[in-house]
């Protein structure tokens, strides 16, 4: 027989804090399953704060008009995904701008980056790692510094905050203050479980440290990669220069050198397009960027230059869309409806925000058809507008919102 599930409780007036009445935030269910752990003295991040044993600081406001317009990533929540920070951030900004910042935000190897304002990523959590090179970070997101002379290191803080019991508390805490949610000024309540035994801290210390350290090696390869791919797609000598890929070492970039940021590309300030050259009564200048063409004309040295609608024609990919199922479907089952804020690096995060019913799904499982290497695209929305990932077996099955092709 299936245990009761707690539909409702009551909140004796005495009891509301800080003028709060939203009901979540005061689930008894989250005290009862915390004096249930054994082994584990339950501190907040208040008191952790205040005895020093963890640095906690807040991101700066960046302006929009300083997007593209340098090397230096520019932190936001959207590039937060699966304990690492996105191979290739969507903004990248000057050094006037980074050094306006760096100093007082000083982001470090090590450090964590919280989400801790917008929806569905907050709670969303990253370590900046030596190959992340020097950055800032947006004001939507919170920074902290494990004090060497703390009981538990930075990777066992990283595994508490991602553990189910703790992303509860935050999401009983976060609800909106003004236009978007926010657990600013309630973090602090966050009860973090440290464990007691050293054994089992030094224990899940190294597994976190493993994950983290063997994911930003990959990224950096496959960031090498790529930027070596790019190189080949202009050279008479493709084949040859695909092939140095392979020398990549781990000290290439080091985290104090020059930045190297994928996102940075050469802009045209200025540039006349004529009357005739309009399609579509497209108006808006960036759709014309000259040197996107030049690149293009670049690269057409050693590849065939198709369109994805000519890919299309020919067969060679297929393409479909995503649908929206409505957020009464949201919460009711465990299969992932994958959104855009669901795309890490090339892969899904393992923790999507939403999960539906198998009722729901299988209303448009047989037309959406999503198997193992499609590739999810986002066609929709702002900055994750052209993020991708592949589709692996581990992530099936799933229902996608987006576009996706094989």
């Amino acid at each position: 027989m299936r245990g009761r599930v707690q539909s409702g409780f009551l909140v004796g007036q005495s009891d509301i804090r800080n003028d709060i009445y939203i009901p979540r935030y005061y689930d008894p269910r989250i005290e009862q399953d915390l004096s249930k752990l054994e082994g584990f003295d339950l501190i907040s991040l208040g008191e952790l704060i205040s005895s020093k044993d963890v640095q906690h600081s807040h991101g700066d406001y960046v302006s929009k008009l300083h997007y593209g317009t340098g090397p230096f990533p520019y932190i936001r929540t959207s590039d937060i995904a699966n304990w690492e920070l996105k191979a290739s951030p969507k903004h990248g900004v000057s050094q006037d701008v980074f050094e306006t910042y760096a100093a007082g935000q000083d982001v470090q190897p090590g450090d964590i980056l919280f989400v801790h304002e917008g929806t569905y990523l907050i709670g969303s959590a990253a370590m900046a790692t030596q190959f992340d090179g020097p950055m800032l970070y947006q004001h939507h997101l919170a920074k902290f510094r494990v004090s060497p002379r703390a009981k538990f290191s930075a990777y066992y803080l990283l595994a508490a905050f991602s553990a189910p019991l703790v992303q509860r508390q935050i999401r009983s805490k976060q609800f909106s203050a003004d236009i978007i949610d926010s657990v600013v000024g309630r973090l602090e309540e966050i009860i973090i479980p440290v464990a007691r035994s050293a054994e089992l801290e030094e224990s899940i210390s190294a597994q976190v440290k493993r994950a983290v350290e063997g994911r930003a090696e990959l990224r950096e390869r496959v960031s090498h990669f790529l930027a070596v791919l790019e190189s080949a797609f202009a050279s008479d000598n493709a084949v040859a220069s695909v092939e140095t890929a392979s020398e990549w070492r781990p000290d290439r970039r080091a985290y104090e050198g020059r930045p190297t940021f994928l996102g940075a590309r050469r802009k045209a300030i200025a540039f006349a397009c004529k009357a005739e050259d309009i399609k579509g009564e497209v108006l808006i200048p960036k759709y014309y960027d000259p040197t996107v063409s030049a690149e293009l004309s670049e690269m057409s040295v050693s590849c065939e230059l198709l369109s994805i609608q000519e890919l299309i024609d020919e067969g060679l990919i297929a393409l479909k869309t995503g649908d929206e199922i409505g957020r009464l479907a949201y919460g009711t089952g465990s299969i992932p409806f994958v959104r855009t804020s669901d795309l890490g690096t090339y892969e899904l995060k393992t923790d999507p925000k939403h999960g539906i019913n198998e009722i729901a799904w299988a209303q448009f499982a047989a037309a959406q058809g999503t198997r193992p290497s499609d590739i999810l695209l986002v066609r929709d929305g702002t900055y994750l507008v052209g993020s991708s990932a592949i589709v692996q077996d581990e992530d099936m099955p799933l229902y996608s919102a987006g576009a996706s092709t094989r």
